[in-house]
């Protein structure tokens, strides 16, 4: 399919940072299952906020986390026998266990503890939040079907679930065409769609909502949300505003699929790029949305 990327990429980050713990066979990654436990556990009191820091410790660090500490560390990369942060995260002593019941802060459960003891044995790699790692295309078996199937059927089986059967098709083109463009679909399309179950079918149809107008409409509903768009000032006097050829900015980038890069740094300094055009100039009507 030749624009559909984007969705499995929307789809895929949705579904792992919503989904749960790590499969036995997936690599533990630091930002994605690690980082999430210490920011949420350990941070207020062994990260950066100082006036916070409690016994000199900080896990935001990973020269501190590993060092020695009278003849031991706090995490002993590749031996998690030896790494303290196991023995006090596990400990029944009260006065042991972290986090201690005066942070008001849940204790870990099997499932992330079990994450901490496989990343410290696979050697404890250090990384940074996911948004400033650089992805990396995981592998998909050649006998995959779909590469979403695929990681979803992953995720699925430690729970001992499986994927609900393929719903009937005019449910899906229903589903295709509201995701897609927000409108449902003419009945013409339904039931040339139903009348075709092959996999040929769903990609071109998706295809079709992807090259449509609409498309872009629905998209930037969700980007305008965010920025905190409106047509008028509201409360203030209700004075209309002027910024919607800014809107329509956006509707052409999600159209025109505009990377990412692009679609952001166009709108926080597009008037700053070498050779700035009248239309990186709108795009930082952005900034408007925030006056």
């Amino acid at each position: 399919m030749a624009r559909d990327n984007r969705i499995q990429s929307l789809l895929l980050a949705a579904f792992f940072m919503a989904g749960p713990a790590v499969c036995a066979d997936e690599q533990i990654k630091f930002g994605r299952d690690v980082l999430p436990i210490f920011s949420d556990r350990c941070f207020h009191c062994h990260g950066p906020d100082e006036t916070h820091r409690e016994a000199d410790l900080r896990l935001d660090q990973r020269e501190d986390a590993v060092r020695d500490r009278d003849g031991g560390a706090v995490i002993v990369p590749g031996d998690p026998a030896a790494s303290t942060l196991l023995e006090r995260i596990t400990s029944d002593d009260p006065d042991l266990h972290m986090p201690p019941p005066a942070a008001h802060r849940k204790p870990l459960s099997l499932t992330e503890v079990e994450t901490l003891r496989r990343w410290i044995a696979d050697g404890a790699v250090w990384g940074r939040h996911w948004s400033f790692e650089l992805p990396v295309r995981p592998e998909v078996p050649a006998t995959a079907r779909h590469a979403i199937d695929f990681f979803v059927r992953r995720r699925l089986q430690p729970m001992g679930l499986t994927l609900a059967p393929r719903t009937e098709s005019h449910t899906l083109i229903r589903r295709l065409s509201f995701d897609l463009t927000g409108l449902p679909p003419k009945p013409d399309e339904v039931e040339e769609f139903v009348a075709d179950s092959s996999q040929e079918a769903v990609e071109q149809t998706v295809d079709r909502l992807l090259a449509s107008p609409h498309y872009g409409e629905r998209m930037t509903m969700w980007w305008l949300d965010a920025a905190r768009y409106s047509d008028t000032d509201g409360y203030q006097q209700d004075a209309t505003r002027s910024n919607w050829p800014w809107r329509d900015w956006v509707i052409q980038a999600f159209n025109d699929n505009l990377r990412f890069d692009q679609f952001s740094i166009q709108q926080f300094a597009g008037d700053l790029l070498p050779e700035a055009t009248s239309e990186s100039k709108l795009a930082t009507c952005f900034h408007r949305n925030h006056d």
